[in-house]
């Protein structure tokens, strides 16, 4: 029977987001499937597309058929599982399928630029042990008697060894003295082996394990293991995966952070073996390359990665876990699909049938209210391993202490407990979330603050390249002399920021030291696990950081968290606010105390009654539970209504211009006034040079038909559309 392949082209275009039909010639009947790259005649151009459907029945109009020309890889790159979930997003998200499908493709093979391959090599054989050589084939003969020493080389070596060309070799591979074998060689990721500890389980983990296993093999809910800092979520993620691989299935563990994914790939790596892939951007593009193809042909039983590798071409998936589920950077905040990884676990795992673990000391209300309402399964560690007590948290409040003439950035209390870890093994974590030296610059005449000539935002000091930096668009420049506006002389640095915190606690604490993990640290490639590395061996006491301090790592030696402006997000105009400062806060608590000694934790704040603070001081999730689903009850916020958000960008008038377009269409569709937000600027009104508006839409259910349907606002202007955004900026 004629078959014909619907194809979706790589060209980023709303116009062309849909399936084309092509006919598929008569070589190519049998081998053609889904999940095939292909390339395609469209238009005058020749372009890849991806294979999404196989049908008999032929809907192009006689004579304008087209055929596939050839297929780029001999099997199908794209599984057809993964193919179903692309449809899913699309769909979901209202973004274009061709980026769905990107997600899918190996890393180097991605918008149709294969930019690295596999990694080869050439090594020479020695086949006659004594050949007989011309008397003038001197260099023939150096090669020989390196290789009758060591009878297989690297080409390039023994090219350079031997002083030689490779001429040499393929004259001697005729004369059948050599031969010449080029091999696959794969690039790759170093570890620290670790021992596998292999804990004895506590009747908590064993509770949840059983739990887990029912679900597994009944109702098949995601489980959401909500377990306090420290009480071994980790130990029930490995027991659970063993008893997965046992019966032939495989795993993906998903981490929110490149930062932690040395220690987890350790961690997993003692227990499993050379049975691991690892898939983050951290990697080289060849190393990733190399990890995706191990996965791809089921050379793995257990994957690990950040955000993206839940796209890995798992073939025999049986979980999915989440770690540190609620943390914001599982959402994709760019491109026209902007999935959170959360729900495309559950719906990969749903087309497969495979189980999704979320774990998280604090869950994201949304995961825990659908626990509530029994839509997820609840599974609870409530107490650390071997009865460590929680750390002791303190709150000071910064108000006071300015009135006792204290105008430094640390706490008189937490200055004395970091003094005392002098002459002792103890070490310290500061977290200030906020990198450079200075928030913003001011001019003490004028009152002019120094802004990103791109983007609406204060422009942040760096000393360590005595510029000013805007995090946003990265546009940097230097200090100015006097101040832009009035020309004033008096321009200061305010605020404070993890450089320059690591700089006074070098001046007030020399015999203390200090190593710093932010973005700006950690560029370059490996520099996350050097610096860890570094503190977790004791080379450093004290470690400033941004919230990458926060989420999941494990140091036994330390027993005091510093907490610097603990409610600095508290005023961000975002519905998450709250909710992110009880997380962060109690995450980084959840450090200290891991190890024998107790911890405790200090946190500095200039509004110390905040119901986020004092219920991260108490360790008590279910009391900032209770009172923050009653503000989004009440307002109608996620999880009782779903939250869209669509952002217009681009000159100022056209932009303003195209949002009220928008807006009339959705109005002209019968959405309801009071569910719509705006449209208004948006907290940060310019980025990058362009203005941005937007609206926010309260829905009961994704107003998706209208999303597909926006009018066109103009060539200059682009729309995006956030499903659930985390980020309201």
């Amino acid at each position: 029977m004629q078959r014909y392949a619907g194809v979706i082209v790589d060209v980023r275009a709303e116009a062309v987001n849909r399936a084309f039909q092509y006919g598929i010639p008569s070589p190519l009947q049998e081998q053609i499937k889904i999940g095939h790259r292909v390339l395609v005649p469209f238009g005058h151009r020749k372009i890849e597309g991806y294979v999404v459907e196989l049908s008999s029945h032929l809907q192009v109009a006689e004579g304008k058929l087209r055929d596939v020309l050839k297929l780029l890889d001999p099997d199908p790159i794209i599984l057809p599982s993964l193919v179903e979930l692309a449809v899913w997003m699309e769909q979901t998200y209202a973004g274009l399928f061709s980026e769905a499908l990107q997600y899918m493709l190996p890393p180097a093979f991605r918008y149709g630029r294969e930019r690295v391959g596999a990694k080869t090599a050439q090594f020479v054989t020695l086949l006659v042990p004594s050949p007989k050589l011309r008397k003038n084939a001197t260099a023939q003969r150096r090669v020989v008697e390196l290789l009758q020493k060591e009878p297989r080389l690297l080409a390039a070596d023994l090219v350079s060894r031997a002083n030689t060309s490779h001429q040499v070799l393929r004259s001697l591979e005729e004369q059948g003295v050599i031969a010449l074998e080029t091999t696959t060689l794969e690039r790759r990721v170093e570890w620290d082996a670790i021992p596998d500890p292999k804990l004895s389980l506590t009747a908590e983990q064993k509770s949840a394990i059983e739990v887990i296993q029912r679900e597994i093999h009944a109702a098949q809910r995601p489980v959401l293991l909500h377990g306090v800092t420290g009480s071994g979520k980790t130990e029930v993620y490995l027991n659970v995966i063993a008893d997965m691989i046992r019966g032939g299935k495989q795993a993906l563990v998903l981490v929110p952070e490149i930062a932690l994914t040395p220690q987890t790939l350790n961690r997993f790596a003692a227990r499993f073996g050379n049975r691991v892939s690892v898939l983050h951007s951290g990697l080289s593009l060849g190393e990733r390359f190399d990890q995706w193809w191990k996965t791809y042909y089921g050379e793995v039983d257990v994957v690990i990665g950040a955000r993206s590798a839940v796209f890995a071409p798992v073939r025999n998936l049986g979980l999915i876990v989440l770690d540190e589920e609620h943390e914001g950077t599982y959402k994709q905040e760019e491109g026209s699909i902007r999935y959170h990884t959360r729900d495309v676990a559950m719906k990969r795992c749903e087309l497969v049938g495979a189980q999704v673990i979320l774990g998280s000391a604090t869950p994201a209300l949304e995961s825990y209210h659908q626990a509530l309402q029994g839509h997820f399964c609840l599974a609870e560690l409530t107490e650390r391993v071997e009865a460590r007590p929680l750390p002791t948290v303190r709150v000071v409040d910064m108000r006071e202490q300015f009135e006792q003439g204290n105008r430094s950035m640390f706490s008189t209390e937490l200055k004395t407990a970091l003094g005392e870890l002098v002459r002792t093994d103890n070490q310290a974590i500061i977290l200030l979330n906020r990198r450079g030296f200075s928030r913003f610059v001011l001019c003490r005449e004028c009152g002019e603050v120094l802004e990103c000539p791109n983007c609406q935002v204060s422009l942040t000091y760096h000393q360590e390249d005595e510029r000013m930096h805007c995090h946003y668009c990265l546009h940097r420049e230097p200090m100015p002399q006097k101040c832009p506006k009035c020309a004033s002389r008096f321009l200061r640095q305010f605020g404070v920021g993890t450089e320059q915190v690591e700089e006074v606690l070098a001046k007030d604490f020399p015999e203390l030291k200090t190593v710093r993990l932010d973005a700006d640290t950690t560029r370059r490639k490996g520099a996350h696990a050097a610096i860890l590395k570094k503190f977790a061996s004791g080379q450093a006491q004290i470690l400033v950081g941004t919230q990458m301090v926060a989420k999941g790592l494990d140091f036994p030696n330390v027993t005091l968290v510093g907490v610097l402006s603990a409610d600095l997000a508290l005023s961000f105009p975002d519905i998450r606010s709250s909710e992110r400062t009880f997380q962060l806060l109690t995450q980084v608590a959840g450090r200290s105390g891991r190890g024998e000694r107790e911890g405790r934790v200090i946190i500095q704040s200039y509004d110390p009654t905040h119901f986020a603070i004092s219920a991260a001081q108490n360790h008590d999730y279910l009391d900032f539970y209770r009172r923050e689903i009653g503000f989004r009850r009440q307002l109608g916020y996620p999880p009782f209504r779903t939250l869209t958000r669509i952002l217009c960008s681009g000159p100022k008038q056209e932009t303003e211009d195209g949002i009220l377009l928008v807006h009339a269409h959705l109005a002209r569709q019968g959405f309801p006034a009071e569910d719509m937000l705006g449209p208004a600027p948006a907290p940060i009104g310019r980025i990058q040079g362009r203005f941005r508006w937007q609206i926010l839409l309260k829905s009961d259910t994704l107003p998706s038909a209208m999303l597909r349907e926006l009018p066109d606002v103009g060539a200059h202007v682009q729309v995006t559309i956030d499903i659930d955004p985390l980020f309201m900026l």
